[in-house]
């Protein structure tokens, strides 16, 4: 099969695996497959976005018929209650530590997402990971940046001091070779049967593992997982069609701003006289997830109530409002809301190949480096996509075990005309819905998508942080910065802050297939990082 490589793209944060992603499509594998080895890749050069111990959904769009959502969230432990935690003494979910580890669903995802569309064999794909675990990695820039600024909770854990700093608990340098014999082992066992951490050796490990931690997570609750095939949902959004995933996932976020947008007749989220009013779409559509989103069977409201026109014409009516009065654009308050997310570390990849199949596949370990737990025997770092839940028995994502936690994870496809026109994905935590509308209407007003994704933005956070709340890109113009600061508190930024996110993105043109990589995270090689 001649593929032309004009045909194919992939973007992710770290260049080798968007190396490893474009080498299988080039061979003539599927999207999906180039996701796989991609991701895979990056749970050894990135652990402190991504690892095997965490979650993802992903969008996969074909040529024929709808997109599909691929829900690879795993579950509480069926053993873990509110009741527990507060007999351990904690008053809110705990951020990290071993009652933040929820089951892992990234690897069980793969398995089925290769099973449905995959090309080259499922061994081939993981490869290159295992080879590069166990032959050992520079460390990335972001990855060095991390480990600085967690060493003392990496030290405190003995599988992280093990693994990820040197054997005199220093950091090592960005460069440095990072080695991961355990993880390698695994990716050998995962690669001849990736079932094998749910229902073989792995997971036995794994499980007796964390027990040992203090994780309540056992093997059947590892055997019980199963990935989940959904209908995504949509919405029309100025002459496309903007697909998403469903609760457990935020995905109606998005959906909710861009009607938003729509109905308030924004169309530049980033020019002086619009800002201010979208940060206030940003800030209410915002406090919708964080009242509503749990996993369905708990919520109050589904998801397409959540987008009706009650819902969209009573929030425009308090939006109108507050553009001909002098209230701040957002302010803290409200009842107390699932543990924010530590850093909002994730990974966005999106991918097309020659037959015309699009992905977007958002994947992470929630946190930076997750629950800081990382099992030895087997090198896999936990996620803490628990620290999700509520102890708030009023809240719908109140912790019950056995539930599947509110999900910041939201890939994000596009059609015209019931055609593939784009894919997006990004990092950011709760963020990750103003991101994704930002970029896609940059896109829309002409920009390349590598200056889309590059470009300066704002974002808002959520309403149970102390500080302010919006953050501006120190490098935005003048003029949004000014205009930001009219309406209310805002904090400048470093452009290369994580809390800008890593988006990255693939758009069909005319000319062909272009493709944008932040260069706030490390999937360019140096020589292609614009300065």
């Amino acid at each position: 099969m001649i593929i032309n490589p004009d045909d194919v793209a992939v973007a992710t944060p770290d260049h080798r695996a968007t190396h490893i992603g474009r080498s299988i499509l080039e061979r003539g594998g599927s999207a999906t497959d180039a996701v796989i080895a991609a991701s895979a890749m990056l749970c050894v050069v990135y652990p402190h976005n991504v690892t095997i111990g965490g979650d993802t959904w992903t969008l996969v769009g074909t040529p024929e018929g709808e997109p599909v959502a691929v829900n690879g969230t795993g579950r509480a432990p069926v053993a873990l209650s509110a009741e527990f935690l507060h007999a351990q003494g904690f008053e809110a979910m705990p951020s990290t530590g071993p009652q933040s580890i929820t089951v892992p669903g990234l690897v069980a995802a793969w398995a089925d997402l290769h099973e449905r569309f995959g090309r080259l064999p499922f061994a081939e794909l993981i490869a290159p990971a295992r080879a590069a675990a166990r032959e050992g990695v520079a460390v990335a820039r972001a990855l060095g940046r991390d480990l600085v600024q967690h060493l003392e909770a990496l030290r405190q854990d003995p599988g992280c001091a093990e693994i990820l700093l040197r054997a005199d608990g220093s950091v090592p340098q960005v460069g440095e070779r990072l080695r991961q014999p355990q993880l390698a082992d695994t990716l050998d066992r995962i690669a001849a049967d990736p079932m094998s951490l749910y229902t073989g050796d792995v997971g036995g490990q794994y499980a007796g593992g964390l027990a040992a931690a203090g994780s309540l997570i056992t093997a059947a609750d590892l055997a019980g997982h199963r990935t989940e095939f959904v209908d995504p949902l949509s919405l029309s959004y100025r002459g496309l069609q903007v697909y998403t995933s469903p609760p457990n996932s935020q995905g109606f976020t998005l959906l909710l701003i861009l009607a938003l947008l729509e109905e308030l007749e924004l169309d530049d989220v980033g020019s002086p006289d619009q800002v201010a009013v979208s940060a206030v779409v940003a800030d209410r559509s915002g406090r919708v997830r964080d009242e509503q989103l749990a996993d369905p069977v708990a919520m109050d409201a589904d998801a397409v109530t959540l987008l009706g026109r009650s819902q969209l014409a009573e929030l425009a009516a308090e939006i109108r409002a507050f553009r001909t009065s002098d209230a701040q654009p957002v302010a803290a308050g409200g009842p107390e809301q699932p543990k924010p997310y530590l850093g909002g570390d994730t990974i966005g990849i999106a991918a097309r190949d020659a037959s015309g199949c699009w992905v977007s596949s958002v994947q992470s370990v929630a946190g930076t480096f997750g629950s800081r737990v990382l099992e030895p025997s087997t090198g896999i770092l936990a996620h803490n996509r628990g620290s999700g839940f509520s102890l708030d028995p009023r809240h719908p994502g109140y912790l019950v075990g056995g539930r599947r936690p509110p999900h910041t994870l939201m890939p994000c496809l596009v059609r015209r005309d019931g055609h593939d026109l784009g894919a997006l994905a990004t990092m950011g935590g709760h963020s990750q819905p103003i991101i994704l509308a930002q970029v896609l209407n940059r896109i829309l007003h002409g920009d390349h998508p590598q200056d889309a994704v590059a470009a300066p933005r704002w974002v808002v956070q959520r309403a149970d942080r102390p500080e302010a709340l919006v953050l501006v890109d120190a490098e935005a113009p003048e003029a949004v910065r000014v205009a930001l600061r009219a309406a209310g508190p805002v904090t400048e930024i470093a452009h290369q802050d994580n809390r800008m996110g890593h988006c990255h993105a693939i758009w069909q043109s005319p000319s062909g297939v272009l493709t944008g990589t932040d260069p706030r995270a490390d999937g360019l090689a140096p020589s292609e990082v614009r300065t």
